[in-house]
C-alpha cells in the first residue's frame, strides 16, 4: 500500500492503470482467441480498481454510481479495438502463410 500510495495520482490514473488493465485483458484475449473477453476483463479490472480506490482513499464516502468513472467506458473500448485489431492481423498473417503452393504446369 505505500508504494501505491506513494505515486503520483495523475501518473497512476494516466499511465500506470490503463497500461495493465487495458494490458492484461488484450493478453486474456490472445489467450482465449475471443475478442470479446479483453474489453469484459478491462471493464472488471476498472471497476476492481475504482471500487479500491474510492473505499481506500475517501473510506467515509458512501458508494454511489457516480464514482464509476469515465475510464470504465473509455478502457474497455480501447481493448475492445485493440483486441480486434491484433486478432485480425494475426489472423491474415496465419493465413497469408497457410496458402497452398500452387503447381505449375
Amino acid at each position: 500500500m505505500k508504494l501505491i500510495e506513494s505515486i503520483d495520482p495523475i501518473i497512476m490514473q494516466l499511465i500506470i492503470v490503463p497500461f495493465f488493465v487495458i494490458g492484461i485483458g488484450i493478453w486474456l484475449a490472445l489467450l482465449s482467441k475471443k475478442v470479446y473477453i479483453g474489453p469484459i476483463t478491462t471493464m472488471l479490472l476498472t471497476l476492481t480498481y475504482n471500487y479500491w480506490y474510492f473505499t481506500s482513499f475517501f473510506p467515509d464516502s458512501k458508494l454511489s454510481f457516480t464514482m464509476i468513472s469515465s475510464w470504465c467506458i473509455i478502457f474497455p473500448l480501447i481493448s475492445l479495438y485493440l483486441s480486434w485489431y491484433i486478432l485480425m492481423q494475426l489472423q491474415n498473417i496465419k493465413n497469408f502463410f497457410l496458402l497452398e503452393p500452387r503447381e505449375f504446369d
